[in-house]
């Protein structure tokens, strides 16, 4: 991913309505408007960005600096319907997109899938992850979703929702201290209001890609080693126990429902021991 620096002139005699924005919080109450639906549609990663007031050759405007699944992610052409209609209200307010500067390479962050379209992907995060909840199924490298749901934008939002609710269960059940079990039942039942959730995106991004769409279904349980492999798929039922580890990470895979998960991780560090 890339660091981006984003300029925004701020000229109110070029306003349409010279009255609507009349303090620079109002002007960075719009370009709040312009990150939100800028990370709906995956054109920025992240929750936190850093706004300043400054001067580019003696033009008056505002700094804003994010992280950028790609080089090219802010081009007007991976735009949805959503990002178009705020810059026009920020234009129509003397707030302009004067400038996007290339800034660095994250070297902190994930490569984001560049190629053509893979064969199948994968609904994966983790609370420790801050990219694209979906995933290559091809070379296991997250998808921007501009790539591919920039004409569905309600889908991708729900998709971004989702992805925050996982991530905050996650985290949760990662720290042990409060409300552990609550949370690690929403991520690894597949008969969780969460996991449902994510099992539908699953399915409505399948017929808007035509890509087959996996569900990642977080496992942690029996420190069973011979019983963690015995294991079968939580909705059909049939067996689903790769012959190779997938990524590193998938060592269970449904064809027929399209599930994807990994033996417990206390099982992993058993065998490890071994």
């Amino acid at each position: 991913m890339y660091l981006v620096e984003v300029f925004f002139s701020y000229d109110l005699t070029q306003a349409k309505q010279p009255t609507s924005l009349p303090t620079n919080q109002d002007a960075v109450g719009l370009i709040n408007q312009i990150i939100e639906q800028w990370r709906y549609n995956g054109q920025i990663i992240g929750r936190e960005f850093p706004i300043f007031y400054d001067e580019i050759d003696k033009t008056r405007g505002f700094h804003l600096r994010v992280i950028c699944p790609e080089q090219q992610s802010l081009l007007p052409y991976y735009n949805n319907e959503h990002v178009n209609r705020t810059l026009i209200a920020a234009a129509d307010a003397g707030l302009f997109l004067h400038q996007i500067s290339l800034v660095a390479e994250d070297l902190n962050s994930n490569i984001s899938h560049q190629h053509e379209s893979p064969s199948w992907q994968i609904l994966y995060t983790t609370h420790l992850h801050t990219c694209s909840p979906l995933f290559s199924g091809d070379e296991f490298l997250p998808m921007p979703l501009y790539q591919t749901l920039r004409e569905h934008s309600a889908l991708s939002m729900d998709l971004i929702k989702w992805q925050e609710n996982w991530q905050a269960c996650d985290q949760l059940q990662m720290n042990g201290a409060v409300l552990e079990q609550q949370a690690l039942q929403q991520i690894s039942d597949l008969d969780s209001p969460l996991s449902k959730h994510g099992y539908h995106l699953c399915q409505e991004i399948t017929e808007a890609t035509k890509i087959p769409t996996y569900y990642y279904l977080y496992h942690l349980g029996s420190r069973d080693h011979k019983q963690e492999k015995q294991r079968k798929c939580p909705r059909c039922g049939q067996d689903w126990l790769l012959e190779k580890l997938l990524f590193n990470l998938f060592h269970f895979k449904c064809d027929r429902c399209r599930l994807v998960s990994n033996l417990s991780w206390y099982d992993e560090i058993e065998t490890n021991k071994n």
